[in-house]
């Protein structure tokens, strides 16, 4: 923890050392906080003002945290390989770790949903919120993959989006074969 303690205040005066140290350490404890982080974030932005058990808060928040990182670990597997193809920096590992920071940035849907339930025309504003967020985290992961293999942020871009194909295609079958499972069952 103190790792990103004191790579929070060295971020502002070099976010390149600072990123390639982070990277180059590997440092899985601060990608799996950044992914619980994020996960967090999820539960609370969209349940706020549901009335959750205890139990059901923590269900929530163990599934975004296993979805975090399975979709972490897959995109910055295959990220990985396409980065390698223009760098010989660092590998997956290293780009596992950058998006687990990215979920640091998911602390502004926090903010938001705490905004939101306390003044109530906030909450129109919630999609464009989660938009925000989604673009803003995926600057960071672009321009730190960017700066940890050390090659372009177009090269960076490409390589994170031709690998988000076969996430996203997986997704989507997984997704339908779970409703091809439920419409079998009733």
């Amino acid at each position: 923890m103190m790792t990103l303690f004191r790579a929070y205040f060295s971020y502002d005066k070099d976010p390149a050392q600072t990123m390639r140290t982070l990277v180059e350490e590997r440092r899985f404890g601060a990608a799996a906080a950044g992914y619980a982080v994020a996960a967090l974030c999820w539960v609370v932005f969209f349940w706020t003002g549901a009335e959750l058990s205890a139990w059901g808060l923590l269900w929530r928040f163990a599934f975004f945290w296993l979805l975090e990182l399975t979709l972490g670990y897959l995109w910055a597997a295959l990220s990985g390989l396409f980065v390698n193809f223009f760098s010989a920096g660092n590998g997956p590992s290293a780009l596992f770790v950058v998006m687990g920071l990215s979920g640091f940035a998911n602390g502004l849907l926090l903010c938001f949903a705490l905004l939101s339930s306390a003044v109530v025309w906030f909450k129109p504003l919630a999609a464009l919120a989660l938009l925000v967020v989604l673009l803003f985290r995926l600057l960071f992961i672009v321009r730190n993959t960017a700066r940890a293999a050390r090659i372009g942020a177009g090269k960076a871009f490409g390589a994170l989006c031709f690998a988000l194909v076969p996430v996203l295609a997986g997704a989507l079958l997984c997704a339908g074969a779970a409703g091809l499972f439920v419409a079998f069952l009733f």
